[in-house]
């Protein structure tokens, strides 16, 4: 199954207001985004996204971009017949991700988020 490259890369940090103005300042990098908890740096048509530090989640996680939903429940029926665990399973408005590890523990996302297709 075909993806549409690294949607974003997700880093844990401990201070988002330092991180996000390190990315803004030093590297140039747009902040446009920012909601409770979490910001959204843009590069291109990749995203960083920032989460404020909170125990028990992970440090690091990215992304596969998918174009629908329904082949991100594709992902879902080919990676359980494969025996892979799924960690996180949402689906809301406009928005379906699931959530696997690689053999070193890093969360992988494979999502669809049409909020952001059309960009």
């Amino acid at each position: 199954m075909a993806n549409s490259g690294i949607r974003h890369v997700g880093l844990m940090v401990r201070d988002l207001g330092k991180s996000v103005e390190f990315y803004q300042e030093v590297l140039g990098l747009d902040s446009s985004e920012r909601k409770k908890g979490v910001a959204l740096i843009r590069s291109g048509r990749d995203t960083l996204v920032l989460h404020e530090m909170r125990r028990g989640r992970s440090g690091f996680h990215f992304g596969f971009r998918v174009d629908s939903a329904s082949k991100v429940d594709e992902w879902q029926a080919w990676l359980r017949a494969r025996k892979m665990i799924i960690y996180d399973d949402v689906t809301e408005e406009k928005y379906r991700s699931i959530k696997i590890r690689d053999p070193d523990g890093y969360l992988i996302e494979i999502v669809c988020d049409e909020r952001t297709i059309a960009e």
